[in-house]
């Protein structure tokens, strides 16, 4: 008989969950029947439930117990936000990525999107045609990118770009604030949003890369600079020197989560064209 283990318990509990043979929502056993259950103290076992809350895979609620977590893109993508954050990522290596993932992503679009999902696009677009600053145009302009992604119906490209989303919404602050950029990239929107109505994927793919590719062509000295460095310029031309880029991306993030909810729930695109 093996000895049990802190580790053991870990791997037992994440293999149950990740399998799915502990379904979202389900309730966990307690400490006390978990410690008897697998010979540990309900310390250890404490520690072990406090580690997987950290991967997100539970949700420890006092005084109610503790439940299995759905699965959340945004879980695994603030790691790699941090990470992309402390490697200093620039401009030019934003906008490779940015090439990579979502220029496949409107092809996919494409050929996946729902009747749902176009007309959610182009509410997006008329929403940010009404937005009358630009952090509510950049929120939107996310938001229509994500949905993009979303509609592509790839689990790991929708992953991989929430992992660099926050990052996309820096640069979105750099390009709308600059009257030249805004005005050629902005009408791309249209396009993409078309082709993909249209089920063209080789025209929402070309219609994309031209439009991730204006940084390229059009940011100057930006293009080899930090993206913080960039969006923290853009912040303190709108909204003055103390404004606190962590604050607008914490803001955005729940204005995101929001609008991509919205996608799911909002009647008022169902019946539009």
């Amino acid at each position: 008989m093996s000895i049990p283990t802190r580790e053991g318990l870990s791997a037992h509990l994440r293999d149950e969950i990740v399998s799915g043979r502990l379904s979202p929502g389900t309730k966990l056993p307690s400490e006390r029947t978990l410690a008897e259950r697998f010979g540990l103290s309900r310390p250890m076992v404490r520690e072990v439930l406090r580690g997987l809350a950290d991967q997100g895979l539970i949700d420890i609620q006092s005084s109610r117990g503790t439940y299995v977590r759905a699965a959340d893109t945004m879980d695994g993508a603030k790691s790699l936000d941090a990470l992309y954050r402390r490697r200093n990522a620039t401009v030019r290596e934003l906008t490779e990525a940015r090439l990579m993932v979502e220029t496949y992503a409107a092809r996919l679009a494409a050929l996946n999107a729902t009747d749902l999902e176009v007309r959610a696009l182009r509410w997006c677009l008329d929403e940010f045609d009404a937005a009358k600053h630009v952090l509510e145009e950049a929120q939107l302009d996310l938001a229509f990118h994500a949905l993009v992604v979303r509609a592509s119906h790839n689990t790991v490209i929708e992953i991989t770009y929430a992992s660099i989303s926050n990052l996309i919404f820096e640069l979105m602050l750099r390009s709308l604030s600059d009257r030249k950029v805004r005005q050629i990239g902005a009408p791309l929107h249209d396009r993409i949003w078309r082709a993909i109505r249209d089920h063209e994927p080789d025209k929402a793919a070309a219609a994309m890369s031209e439009h991730i590719e204006l940084a390229r062509h059009m940011y100057g000295a930006d293009f080899e600079r930090r993206v913080d460095v960039v969006a923290q310029r853009e912040l303190e031309r709108q909204m003055g020197p103390t404004v606190s880029l962590d604050a607008i991306l914490d803001e955005v993030a729940r204005r995101h989560a929001e609008l991509m909810a919205t996608h799911d729930e909002t009647p008022s695109w169902r019946g539009s064209d």
